[in-house]
């Protein structure tokens, strides 16, 4: 007995060693975290970027008063501009957006952020405008409009070209294909959306986009189809990647798992594209019953090898989920969804966004990066 007590200590004496090995390998990030958004709930699906070298968070929404979706609790939008100007300073309210609304695509293009369609409850717009910080005051300056109103798409820049793809043309609407492109190296009145080539495979939302080398990369989402008399949720894996000059979509190594909602655009550096965190629709069928059990949502960053056509975890988002995480989720970290990735004194910043369905984060993670690829 004494012999199998023995024998039974030391195999879990190994496990745990294992186990602590693989949980202090070599980090890709640093992290640290600003001060919180100037709203105790935060905001999901608000828009961000860099501009004068600070901070820029707009809009979004939330359910004030910690009030959740399942007990009837009303969604607000808002339409308020923030700034932070350095790590450790603090926010300052600035202006305002056109109205409220928020789920659209933030993309920062030399000094403005690019604020591409969003919603409300009620519908989804077609509105584009750029906002710029002068130190002091923010400028909201339009561009031209979407061909549709869209929301919940994703974007990116390539090589001075805005790309749009997918998302929705109504709150309850199916998921679309489009394609949409933007050339900012033309002069402003010159300026015309261009219809590209419909995305490959099924329609989605809320995927991740990505660029290197100026071609354009589409990382999973979630495609909504009609059966009966509701929509399904369908989560998708595959990944793609549009090669300009060629004006082709190619289809890449899926990832490991289904993804939605990860912050997007996809990081950049070397020949890898990350992805930090995001949804892959574990619990979506069991919300109803978890309510403020739910877990939160995957914090693995997943890099993609473009070289090499390949997935591997570079790292993970450090979640901190304290014993009072049901009933007080703001004392605890979570990796967020819905919400934009920004560059900002290249560091990785994730503000606000989802922490559980039905909660908004107030935080905002900045992730340093230790090496380039």
């Amino acid at each position: 007995m004494k012999i199998c007590s023995s024998l039974l200590l030391i195999i879990l004496v190994s496990i745990m060693n294992i186990h602590a090995q693989s949980n202090t390998k070599i980090r890709a990030f640093t992290w640290e975290q600003t001060k919180q958004l100037p709203d105790p709930e935060g905001f999901a699906g608000l828009y961000a970027g860099i501009s004068d070298g600070a901070l820029i968070v707009a809009g979004g929404s939330n359910f004030p008063g910690g009030k959740r979706p399942w007990d009837n609790a009303t969604k607000v939008w808002y339409d308020n501009i923030f700034v932070l100007k350095t790590v450790n300073g603090d926010w300052s309210k600035v202006g305002k957006l056109p109205k409220a609304m928020g789920y659209g695509v933030a993309l920062t293009y030399k000094n403005s952020v690019i604020c591409v369609g969003g919603g409300d409850a009620k519908q989804c717009y077609s509105d584009v405008f750029s906002i710029t910080f002068d130190g002091k005051l923010v400028h909201v300056s339009s561009l031209p409009s979407l061909p549709e109103p869209l929301m919940n798409a994703c974007g990116v820049i390539g090589h001075d070209v805005l790309y749009i793809l997918g998302g929705i043309k109504t709150p309850t609407g199916e998921t679309q294909n489009n394609f949409w492109s933007l050339d900012l190296k033309s002069s402003p009145n010159r300026r015309h959306w261009k219809i590209l080539a419909n995305l490959p495979g099924k329609s989605r939302m809320l995927a991740t986009a990505g660029s290197l080398n100026g071609d354009v990369y589409l990382f999973g989402g979630a495609h909504l189809f009609p059966s009966g008399n509701a929509l399904q949720r369908e989560y998708l894996k595959d990944c793609w990647v549009y090669k300009v000059k060629m004006g082709k979509w190619k289809q890449i190594d899926d990832m490991p798992y289904p993804l939605v909602a990860t912050p997007s655009p996809a990081y950049a550096s070397g020949s890898h594209l990350s992805l930090f965190g995001g949804d892959d629709g574990y619990y979506a069928q069991k919300i109803p019953e978890l309510k403020d059990r739910h877990p939160g949502f995957r914090n693995e960053i997943l890099s993609y090898d473009a070289t090499g056509n390949k997935w591997s975890v570079a790292d993970y988002i450090p979640v901190d989920h304290k014993r009072d995480s049901v009933a007080n989720p703001h004392n605890s970290i979570y990796a967020p969804v819905t919400t934009p990735l920004v560059i900002w004194h290249n560091k990785i910043v994730i503000a606000g966004g989802e922490a559980r369905p039905g909660v908004r984060s107030n935080r905002v993670l900045v992730a340093i990066p230790k090496n380039k690829n």
